[in-house]
Protein backbone atom coordinates (compact mmCIF):
# COMPACT_ATOMS: atom_id res chain seq x y z
CA UNK A 1 0.00 0.00 0.00
CA UNK A 2 1.56 3.30 -1.07
CA UNK A 3 1.48 6.51 0.96
CA UNK A 4 -1.26 8.19 -1.11
CA UNK A 5 -3.70 5.30 -0.73
CA UNK A 6 -2.87 5.12 2.98
CA UNK A 7 -3.75 8.81 3.43
CA UNK A 8 -6.90 8.39 1.34
CA UNK A 9 -7.93 5.47 3.55
CA UNK A 10 -7.42 7.59 6.68
CA UNK A 11 -9.40 10.47 5.17
CA UNK A 12 -12.24 8.13 4.21
CA UNK A 13 -12.35 6.65 7.70
CA UNK A 14 -12.44 10.15 9.22
CA UNK A 15 -15.20 11.19 6.79
CA UNK A 16 -17.26 8.12 7.69
CA UNK A 17 -16.79 8.79 11.43
CA UNK A 18 -17.81 12.44 10.96
CA UNK A 19 -20.83 11.49 8.88
CA UNK A 20 -21.97 8.88 11.40
CA UNK A 21 -21.45 11.38 14.24
CA UNK A 22 -23.55 13.98 12.41
CA UNK A 23 -26.29 11.46 11.68
CA UNK A 24 -26.41 10.14 15.26
CA UNK A 25 -26.18 13.59 16.87
CA UNK A 26 -28.85 14.97 14.56
CA UNK A 27 -31.17 12.04 15.23
CA UNK A 28 -30.57 12.34 18.99
CA UNK A 29 -31.38 16.05 19.08
CA UNK A 30 -34.38 15.56 16.78
CA UNK A 31 -35.84 12.94 19.11
CA UNK A 32 -34.84 14.82 22.28
CA UNK A 33 -34.72 18.60 21.61
CA UNK A 34 -33.75 19.32 25.23
CA UNK A 35 -30.44 17.52 24.67
CA UNK A 36 -29.21 20.70 23.04
CA UNK A 37 -28.58 22.12 26.54
CA UNK A 38 -26.06 19.32 27.21
CA UNK A 39 -24.00 20.42 24.22
CA UNK A 40 -23.85 24.07 25.25
CA UNK A 41 -20.87 23.79 27.61
CA UNK A 42 -18.53 21.87 25.25
CA UNK A 43 -19.40 24.30 22.46
CA UNK A 44 -18.66 27.25 24.76
CA UNK A 45 -15.26 25.79 25.64
CA UNK A 46 -14.37 25.25 21.97
CA UNK A 47 -15.40 28.80 21.07
CA UNK A 48 -13.40 30.22 23.99
CA UNK A 49 -10.23 28.57 22.68
CA UNK A 50 -10.92 29.73 19.13
CA UNK A 51 -11.49 33.35 20.14
CA UNK A 52 -7.94 34.02 21.35
CA UNK A 53 -6.23 36.63 19.15
CA UNK A 54 -3.19 35.60 17.15
CA UNK A 55 -0.88 38.25 15.71
CA UNK A 56 1.20 37.26 12.68
CA UNK A 57 1.37 40.55 10.77
CA UNK A 58 4.99 41.38 11.58
CA UNK A 59 6.26 37.96 10.51
CA UNK A 60 4.23 38.02 7.29
CA UNK A 61 5.36 41.56 6.44
CA UNK A 62 9.01 40.65 6.95
CA UNK A 63 8.67 37.63 4.67
CA UNK A 64 5.95 38.89 2.31
CA UNK A 65 7.80 37.79 -0.84
CA UNK A 66 7.91 34.19 0.35
CA UNK A 67 4.29 34.18 1.49
CA UNK A 68 3.02 36.00 -1.59
CA UNK A 69 5.06 33.82 -3.94
CA UNK A 70 3.83 30.64 -2.30
CA UNK A 71 0.23 31.79 -2.46
CA UNK A 72 0.56 32.82 -6.12
CA UNK A 73 2.23 29.53 -7.12
CA UNK A 74 -0.32 27.44 -5.21
CA UNK A 75 -3.30 29.32 -6.64
CA UNK A 76 -1.92 29.25 -10.16
CA UNK A 77 -1.20 25.51 -10.03
CA UNK A 78 -4.68 24.83 -8.67
CA UNK A 79 -6.30 26.91 -11.42
CA UNK A 80 -4.28 25.08 -14.09
CA UNK A 81 -5.34 21.72 -12.66
CA UNK A 82 -8.96 22.89 -12.49
CA UNK A 83 -8.72 23.92 -16.15
CA UNK A 84 -8.00 20.28 -17.04
CA UNK A 85 -11.03 19.09 -15.08
CA UNK A 86 -13.24 21.74 -16.66
CA UNK A 87 -12.14 20.67 -20.15
CA UNK A 88 -13.04 17.06 -19.32
CA UNK A 89 -16.42 18.08 -17.93
CA UNK A 90 -17.16 20.18 -21.01
CA UNK A 91 -16.21 17.27 -23.28
CA UNK A 92 -18.54 14.96 -21.35
CA UNK A 93 -21.34 17.54 -21.47
CA UNK A 94 -20.87 17.87 -25.25
CA UNK A 95 -21.53 14.14 -25.59
CA UNK A 96 -25.02 14.78 -24.26
CA UNK A 97 -24.81 12.41 -21.33
CA UNK A 98 -27.47 12.50 -18.64
CA UNK A 99 -27.18 15.24 -16.05
CA UNK A 100 -26.73 13.49 -12.72
CA UNK A 101 -26.44 14.75 -9.17
CA UNK A 102 -22.78 13.73 -9.15
CA UNK A 103 -22.06 15.90 -12.19
CA UNK A 104 -23.84 18.84 -10.61
CA UNK A 105 -21.92 18.42 -7.33
CA UNK A 106 -18.58 18.27 -9.18
CA UNK A 107 -19.39 21.31 -11.29
CA UNK A 108 -20.45 23.26 -8.19
CA UNK A 109 -17.33 22.24 -6.32
CA UNK A 110 -15.11 23.23 -9.25
CA UNK A 111 -16.83 26.60 -9.51
CA UNK A 112 -16.39 27.39 -5.81
CA UNK A 113 -12.77 26.24 -5.79
CA UNK A 114 -12.01 28.27 -8.93
CA UNK A 115 -13.61 31.43 -7.51
CA UNK A 116 -11.77 30.99 -4.24
CA UNK A 117 -8.49 30.55 -6.09
CA UNK A 118 -9.04 33.69 -8.17
CA UNK A 119 -9.47 35.67 -4.95
CA UNK A 120 -6.48 33.94 -3.40
CA UNK A 121 -4.37 34.66 -6.48
CA UNK A 122 -5.28 38.34 -6.26
CA UNK A 123 -4.44 38.48 -2.55
CA UNK A 124 -1.18 36.60 -3.19
CA UNK A 125 -0.16 39.10 -5.86
CA UNK A 126 -0.91 41.97 -3.47
CA UNK A 127 1.14 40.33 -0.72
CA UNK A 128 3.98 39.65 -3.16
CA UNK A 129 4.11 43.12 -4.70
CA UNK A 130 2.72 45.49 -2.07
CA UNK A 131 1.50 44.01 1.22
CA UNK A 132 0.42 47.43 2.50
CA UNK A 133 -2.36 47.28 -0.11
CA UNK A 134 -4.14 44.88 2.22
CA UNK A 135 -3.96 47.24 5.24
CA UNK A 136 -7.67 48.08 5.03
CA UNK A 137 -8.60 44.41 4.90
CA UNK A 138 -6.19 43.67 7.74
CA UNK A 139 -7.75 46.38 9.89
CA UNK A 140 -11.21 44.98 9.17
CA UNK A 141 -10.07 41.40 9.89
CA UNK A 142 -8.40 42.40 13.17
CA UNK A 143 -11.47 44.10 14.63
CA UNK A 144 -12.76 42.44 17.78
CA UNK A 145 -15.51 39.94 17.17
CA UNK A 146 -18.09 39.47 19.84
CA UNK A 147 -18.52 35.74 20.10
CA UNK A 148 -21.07 36.32 22.83
CA UNK A 149 -23.40 37.97 20.30
CA UNK A 150 -22.93 35.14 17.79
CA UNK A 151 -23.42 32.53 20.48
CA UNK A 152 -26.58 34.23 21.72
CA UNK A 153 -28.01 34.40 18.20
CA UNK A 154 -27.14 30.76 17.47
CA UNK A 155 -28.37 29.61 20.86
CA UNK A 156 -31.70 31.39 20.28
CA UNK A 157 -32.03 29.85 16.82
CA UNK A 158 -31.24 26.37 18.17
CA UNK A 159 -33.67 26.78 21.07
CA UNK A 160 -36.45 28.02 18.83
CA UNK A 161 -35.97 25.39 16.10
CA UNK A 162 -34.01 22.42 17.52
CA UNK A 163 -35.69 19.84 15.34
CA UNK A 164 -34.99 21.81 12.16
CA UNK A 165 -31.27 22.03 12.91
CA UNK A 166 -31.21 18.40 14.03
CA UNK A 167 -32.92 17.36 10.81
CA UNK A 168 -30.38 19.32 8.74
CA UNK A 169 -27.49 17.74 10.65
CA UNK A 170 -28.88 14.21 10.33
CA UNK A 171 -29.70 14.69 6.65
CA UNK A 172 -26.19 15.98 5.95
CA UNK A 173 -24.66 13.04 7.78
CA UNK A 174 -26.89 10.58 5.93
CA UNK A 175 -26.12 11.99 2.47
CA UNK A 176 -22.40 12.12 3.30
CA UNK A 177 -22.49 8.45 4.25
CA UNK A 178 -24.38 7.51 1.10
CA UNK A 179 -21.92 9.38 -1.13
CA UNK A 180 -18.92 7.96 0.74
CA UNK A 181 -20.17 4.39 0.49
CA UNK A 182 -20.96 4.86 -3.21
CA UNK A 183 -17.41 6.05 -3.72
CA UNK A 184 -15.89 3.23 -1.64
CA UNK A 185 -17.93 0.49 -3.30
CA UNK A 186 -17.18 1.57 -6.88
Amino acid sequence: MNLASWWLSILLIMAVIGSVAGLVLGAWIFLNPDANALLDRPASEALRHLSRPVRIERFVYRHHRWFGGGIVIGSFCTLVALGGYVRRLMALAALGGPRTLDAWLWESLLLFVALGNFFTLTAGLLILIRPSGLKGFETWANRPVSLAEWRAALRTAFRNHPRLFALLLATGGFFSLVLLFRMILK
